[in-house]
């Protein structure tokens, strides 16, 4: 259970790390709260796989620069100002949790299957919708260390 614990908020801790606008360090659960409501779309209080997915998807269309259908870790944080460390780390992390065959590069079917993962992770009652408060719960449990 402690492995699971530690997985889950690793995983939600380095998927939430969406750029802020200002140039504070922001707080795992700030930056959970923010990609939720990214993920939100429909402002329904819950985001599916499904829709996990299809902004991801369009993310990742975004970040592949060559358009080799890969991603590359320079890509992934291609953009992220070289003064926001904090940022760097965690779209690091990130891209380390969805590189699932450690081969330097994502693919797109990887990337899913990280969505998936993400999902399954942090939906706390296995209902196909993750709340507000089981993804902050989930990146922000004792262990997101």
């Amino acid at each position: 259970m402690r492995v699971r614990q530690l997985f889950v908020a690793g995983l939600l801790t380095a998927l939430s790390g969406i750029p802020a606008l200002a140039q504070q360090t922001e707080t795992d659960a700030q930056s959970a709260e923010r990609y939720f409501d990214r993920l939100d779309q429909k402002k329904q209080g819950f985001f599916t796989l499904a829709d996990m997915q299809r902004v991801e998807g369009k993310a990742f269309k975004r970040i592949d620069i060559n358009k080799d259908g890969e991603i590359t870790l320079s890509e992934f944080t291609d953009g992220i100002p070289s003064d926001r460390q904090d940022i760097i780390d965690r779209f690091t992390r990130r891209f380390e949790l969805a590189d699932a065959d450690d081969s330097g590069e994502v693919p797109l079917q990887e990337y899913m299957d990280f969505c998936a993962r993400v999902v399954a992770a942090a939906d706390a009652n296995q209902d196909g919708m993750v709340t507000k408060e089981e993804f902050i719960a989930a990146s922000s449990s004792g262990s997101a260390e």
